[in-house]
């Protein structure tokens, strides 16, 4: 935990880069508190209502009194607008009351991007759309990130809010984070909603603000927001998917692609190719797909023309302009750490990753493929099985007419070893027919013609 004399200098830069210097006569910051058990579970009180309430002040020493007072065992925010008396000379948190703004607010949810790890790389997505705006602060709120944009000082909230919903929705950010009476979590305070690896609440932690850099501090001026508006305006149509139709859901199947499945041992990643992929599951195969192609030997250029035309099979797709944004940041990570993107689940530490590849596995064509040779393996501990009522029926007389044939032996070997244990899963006749395949001159061949295997499984 930091001490309280850099606690407090905390609170000072972010109380400054919120509220003006000195408020007006009937102005006033609102801070805003919720009351949470030792679980972090809001209290409800005696008239089943949640234990809230509001405090407003005129200045930074009762600001900074009431956020000492109850940050252990209450939810702490503030209103990003001062608030001003209404007619009746009441103060509220309500819009009629919401005087003056003097800050864009970005948040993000970690658990909206779980491949993103820490505050560099959402600050990276931030500026992937956004690469010379100047980001005065960020905090972690303990389950997300909080950026703020200073601006001039506006009294008209309402049209301010409309604009920061279009820039959090352009940067990939939380759009219901844009109200005209938005609150935000205070540095050094705790956010009592869920508890740390360590069972702990997070602590809201300033990671960087432009007044901790002398040179930024002594260069310090406000975001001209009417140039803001024109750089998101003009990005916007740059990275917009209106146009852009997403294709419907094609069901792949192994053996209809348009390479020799049987010579590639990322089958699962061929599939998502074909198909697309879900929200969320994008950039995972995104970068197993660009591993495949030039695993295929394809040039640059036709990786990325493959991953376009994926891009609009996926649910839903992206602009052209964030594929190819992604597309590049994969090339990066490939140039640093090499092609070890793709394999088979069970292998992949990550669970989030191993379960999203897991959902695409057919272990049995990728087995096949890697090497058809241990396919019927018999060594030790892996060999096959015949059910014993088999080797007790009459078949297996030696009398003539009831004697079974080898195709039937096989016939029943292949059914055992790779037939589902379980009746979830559908094991077909092309199925079957997969599993007694050999190779001769580089081709797949069937081990016996289609009138005997009909003939012996009577079809």
């Amino acid at each position: 935990m930091i001490n309280s004399n850099t606690q407090t200098d905390i609170l000072k830069r972010y109380c400054d880069m919120l509220y003006p210097e000195q408020l007006k006569e009937n102005e006033y910051i609102a801070l805003f508190f919720m009351k949470t058990d030792k679980n972090g579970n809001v209290v409800i009180n005696e008239n089943n209502k949640k234990a809230e309430f509001h405090r407003f002040v005129k200045n930074f020493e009762e600001y900074q009194k009431y956020i000492n007072k109850y940050k252990h065992n209450f939810h702490v925010y503030n209103a990003l607008a001062t608030v001003k008396p209404d007619a009746d000379g009441e103060l509220h948190r309500q819009e009629n009351n919401m005087y003056q703004q003097k800050v864009l607010f970005i948040d993000f949810d970690k658990k909206d991007y779980p491949d993103l790890k820490n505050a560099h790389d959402f600050t990276k997505m931030i500026k992937s759309k956004l690469p010379n705006v100047f980001l005065h602060a960020y905090y972690d709120s303990g389950h997300g990130y909080h950026y703020y944009i200073i601006i001039p000082p506006t009294f008209k909230i309402r049209e301010l809010c409309d604009f920061n919903k279009e820039l959090c929705a352009l940067v990939g950010a939380d759009t219901n984070a844009c109200k005209v009476t938005q609150v935000a979590r205070i540095p050094c305070t705790f956010n009592h909603k869920y508890t740390d690896k360590n069972g702990a609440f997070p602590f809201v932690k300033e990671i960087d603000h432009y007044r901790k850099h002398p040179q930024q501090a002594a260069k310090f001026h406000p975001l001209n927001i009417e140039n803001l508006k024109r750089v998101v305006n003009n990005v916007k149509k740059q990275f917009t998917t209106e146009n852009i139709p997403e294709l419907p859901l094609t069901e792949w199947k192994y053996d209809t692609g348009e390479f020799d499945v049987k010579l590639h041992n990322c089958l699962c990643t061929e599939k998502v190719f074909h198909e697309g992929a879900d929200e969320h599951e994008r950039n995972t195969w995104l970068g197993r797909i660009i591993v495949w192609l030039k695993g295929q030997r394809c040039m640059d250029y036709q990786i990325e023309q493959k991953c376009q035309e994926w891009n609009l099979r996926c649910r839903p797709p992206k602009s052209t302009a964030e594929t190819q944004s992604e597309i590049e940041g994969w090339y990066e990570w490939i140039s640093a750490h090499g092609m070890a993107v793709g394999g088979c689940w069970w292998n992949i530490k990550e669970e989030r990753t191993s379960g999203i590849v897991r959902k695409q596995c057919d272990k049995f064509h990728c087995r096949q493929a890697i090497n058809p040779y241990e396919s019927m393996s018999i060594l030790e501990d892996v060999g096959v099985k015949i059910n014993q009522k088999v080797l007790t029926d009459s078949k297996l007389s030696i009398k003539g007419k009831n004697t079974m044939s080898g195709y039937e032996y096989l016939i029943l070997t292949v059914l055992d070893k790779y037939m589902p244990k379980t009746g979830r899963t559908v094991f077909t006749i092309k199925d079957l027919k997969y599993c007694m395949q050999y190779k001769r001159s580089g081709k797949w061949q069937f081990c016996m013609d289609i009138s005997t295997l009909k003939k012996h499984w009577k079809i």
